[in-house]
Parts: C-alpha cells; sequence; structure tokens
C-alpha cells in the first residue's frame, strides 16, 4: 500500500514538472534571430538580450539615425531640389523615383525614408543635412562615438551592404533611444501612410508602412501589436531582415531590436515574444542614490567656463524581475574631475548588479543625472544654457524692501506733517484776521 501511495506521488510530481513550464525564464531558445534585446527607452537598461553586441549587418533600419540628425539640422517644411549626387541611389533599391531637380519638402522626405524606406530620400536627407554623402556619413560616426555605440561604423545613410557598415543589436537601441528624444522623429517613425503631392517632375506618390506590427491587431489579427508605437524595417541579401519596434503598454516603454531573423514573419513573431515577455515579467523598482552633490569644473577648451554643482537623483526607477531585489543592485555616481562644456552628459550614475539572474540581463549600466546646476562665476554669463536651473534667492532683496517700507513710510510723515504746518499756519492767519476785525 505504501508503495502504490509513494508511486502516485511521484507520477502527480512528474506531470506538475512538464505540464507546469518554469516561469520567468528568458525566451532565448525560441527566438529565431541571430542577435537581438529589449531596452528600457527611459533609462538605456537592456533588460533582455541575446548576443546583442555582435556586429551585423542593420540594412534599412540605418535610416532611424539618418532621419533623427535630419531633423535636427533641418526644418521639416523646408524644401529641397535634389542635387545630382543625392539622385543616384541604386535603381534596384527601395526608392520613389525622384530625379535631379526635382524639389519637395524635406517633410516628404522624412516619411519617405521612414514609411517606405526610400533610399533615395535618405540620400536627399543626407545631402541636404551635411553638403554631400561623404560629410553626413562622417557626422553619423561621430554621432556613434557620441552616444557610446562602440559596436557600430556605417558607410552610408541608407543601409546598403557597404563594406564596414555595421552595428549591434544593442548600438541599433541606443541609437533609437536617441532618436526618440530628438523633437518630432515619433511623427515619422509611427506614421503609417504619407503621400507626396505632384512636384515639378513628377505626379503625386502614395505610400504606407511595410512594419505590420505597429497598425495594431484591428488592421492586421496577425502580426499587429495593440502596444507598438512606431517602428522600421530593414532588409538586404546580406542582413535577411531586421526590425526596430517601440512599445508602451501605459507603463513600461519598450525598444525591441531584432537582426538577421531568417525570414520575414520571423521579425514579426520574435519581436512580439520579446515584448511581451518584458511586459510580463518586469516591474519598475525604486533604487537609492546615497551620493552626496559634487562640484565639478566646467571648460571650453582650455579656458574655465564655471563650476557645476551636480545633484545626483535621491533615487532611480529601473526595471527588475522577480527574482532580483533593490538590494541587488548598486548605484554610483560616474563624476569626473572636470569636464568640457559640450560634454557635461560624461556625468552619470553606474548601475551595477550584485548577482545574476537568468531570467534578465544583469550587465551594468548608466543614467545621466535628474539635473545639474551650474554657479555663476566672473567666466559664466546669467543666460548659460549649460544652466537648467539656477537658484532665485537674492540677499539684497531682504535689505531693499525694508528699507523701501521704511522710506515710504518717512515720505507719508512727512507729507502729514507738512499738511498739518500748512493747515495750522491757515488756521492762525484765519484768527490774526478775525482778531483784527474785531478791534476795529
Amino acid at each position: 500500500m505504501l508503495k502504490k501511495i509513494i508511486s502516485l506521488i511521484l507520477c502527480i510530481i512528474t506531470v506538475l514538472s512538464i505540464s507546469v513550464p518554469a516561469m520567468g525564464a528568458m525566451p532565448s531558445s525560441e527566438v529565431v534571430s541571430e542577435a537581438w534585446c529589449v531596452m528600457d527607452a527611459k533609462t538605456g537598461q537592456i533588460l533582455i538580450g541575446g548576443d546583442e553586441n555582435k556586429k551585423m549587418e542593420p540594412a534599412s533600419v540605418t535610416k532611424i539615425l539618418t532621419c533623427a540628425m535630419a531633423l535636427e539640422r533641418l526644418d521639416p517644411k523646408s524644401s529641397y531640389t535634389f542635387s545630382k549626387e543625392a539622385a543616384s541611389y541604386d535603381k534596384a533599391s527601395t526608392h520613389l523615383a525622384f530625379s535631379e531637380g526635382e524639389t519637395c519638402t524635406v517633410e516628404d522626405l522624412l516619411y519617405g525614408a521612414m514609411v517606405e524606406s526610400a533610399n533615395d530620400c535618405a540620400m536627399a536627407l543626407a545631402d541636404a543635412s551635411a553638403g554631400s554623402q561623404l560629410a553626413f556619413v562622417r557626422l553619423m560616426n561621430e554621432k556613434l562615438a557620441e552616444l557610446g555605440c562602440t559596436g557600430s561604423h556605417f558607410s552610408n545613410s541608407t543601409g546598403m551592404p557597404e563594406i564596414n557598415h555595421y552595428t549591434t543589436a544593442r548600438d541599433m537601441a541606443i541609437i533609437t533611444k536617441y532618436a526618440l528624444s530628438v523633437p518630432g522623429f515619433m511623427t515619422y517613425f509611427s506614421a503609417w501612410e504619407w503621400t507626396i503631392p505632384e512636384t515639378n517632375k513628377n505626379t503625386a506618390r502614395t505610400f504606407g508602412t511595410h512594419h505590420a506590427m505597429i497598425v495594431g491587431s484591428e488592421y492586421n489579427k496577425t502580426f499587429g501589436y495593440d502596444f507598438a508605437t512606431g517602428g522600421k524595417l530593414g532588409w538586404t541579401e546580406e542582413a535577411l531582415h531586421t526590425a526596430v519596434t517601440t512599445a508602451d503598454n501605459g507603463e513600461m516603454e519598450l525598444i525591441c531590436v531584432v537582426l538577421k531573423s531568417k525570414h520575414k514573419n520571423a521579425k514579426y513573431k520574435d519581436s512580439t515574444l520579446l515584448l511581451d515577455y518584458c511586459f510580463d515579467n518586469f516591474r519598475s523598482v525604486e533604487i537609492p542614490v546615497s551620493v552626496k552633490k559634487a562640484e565639478l569644473p566646467v571648460y571650453e577648451g582650455e579656458k574655465l567656463y564655471g563650476e557645476m554643482t551636480v545633484y545626483p537623483m535621491a533615487a532611480v526607477n529601473i526595471l527588475l524581475t522577480e527574482d532580483m531585489d533593490p538590494s541587488d543592485i548598486s548605484a554610483k555616481a560616474n563624476i569626473p574631475e572636470s569636464c568640457q562644456l559640450s560634454e557635461v552628459s560624461s556625468v552619470a550614475l553606474n548601475m551595477s548588479f550584485n548577482k545574476t539572474s537568468e531570467n534578465m540581463s544583469t550587465s551594468g549600466f548608466t543614467i545621466s543625472p535628474e539635473y545639474h546646476i551650474v554657479k555663476e562665476s566672473s567666466v559664466i554669463s546669467s543666460e548659460a544654457e549649460i544652466e537648467n536651473e539656477k537658484s532665485t534667492f537674492k540677499w539684497w532683496v531682504f535689505v531693499l524692501i525694508p528699507l523701501g517700507v521704511i522710506g515710504t513710510l518717512v515720505i507719508i510723515i512727512l507729507i502729514i506733517r507738512a499738511y498739518n504746518i500748512r493747515k495750522y499756519n491757515r488756521l492762525r492767519k484765519h484768527r490774526h484776521y478775525r482778531r483784527l476785525g474785531h478791534d476795529r
């Protein structure tokens, strides 16, 4: 009898272990894309990743950087006339058939590059922004270095295969995080459709997004993703399918990158799987930062510009899975001895993990301080752009106010006194005349 009971218990345990999957484990084995990651769009924290630092060809997701940089330099409502260089795109690649001398707006080019992924539009944005493709590519690589994209180098503005044109899933997420901070970028990144009106050389052209996830389940029941807010796809024979998708469920804003997906639907399945996992398994946790404020000299070249007082945030919010606790995270301020005026963002909080997790990425990352203050000095103007917040305390106000009150009172007293003296004199004069009349 005892043997039967033990056997029954063992059977139940075996069935439960088979039928109840481990909760929270990263879906690495289910992802078919060669490299991938999901990033918290607010902090830059990599939540999960697979070969996220492997150098890969990005294809047309390159245009995310192209459009973001163009938006920083150009007015969308301004016009652009295609140069010979900008119109010399590969006719076999995705394009909108612009030709040399054709004029449209920068806005048309931004929609063309983001929605249709048109290479002629991307080349035109580069030309309009920097004067030539070569000059713009130089700016692109300077931006990559500035953003800390150590695994990336771009050779063109379109994403077409070329020597030394590569990125990583992690870097592509960083690029997208930067792009999201550029005013107006989401207008084009989230667009479904656009019509370029008739130009001096062409009829009107209407085109729609190729990214199935961003239209939602109502318009694409198979791959539409209701939390999706924007996205960009890419494809070449060398890169295969690439995709960047942003999503917001009201509690988290995420960036999902998948590179080298084997077929066109795999990029959607992988992106949906990764986003769902993060939305379901991560929670926002407040991490205290026990770092005091620090004084930091700021230089403009070799000349002292002023002194910056850095106030690290009292606490930061990061995303953790259930197996991780706030005590597992350390926050340390990375404050240099001094910094250049153009590099104040180098002041950051280093977030490090004291233990590893199978359910999330535990690689360290940095968060920029919430704000900083520049103190005024003899070499700083009161309108210094670096100054985000400045004390309005003026000691002399507390001296002038009492003096003003006292002065006002003195003036009032003098006026009253003068009035009384005048009234008294008039009264004396009246009495004097009355007395004279009486004497008569």
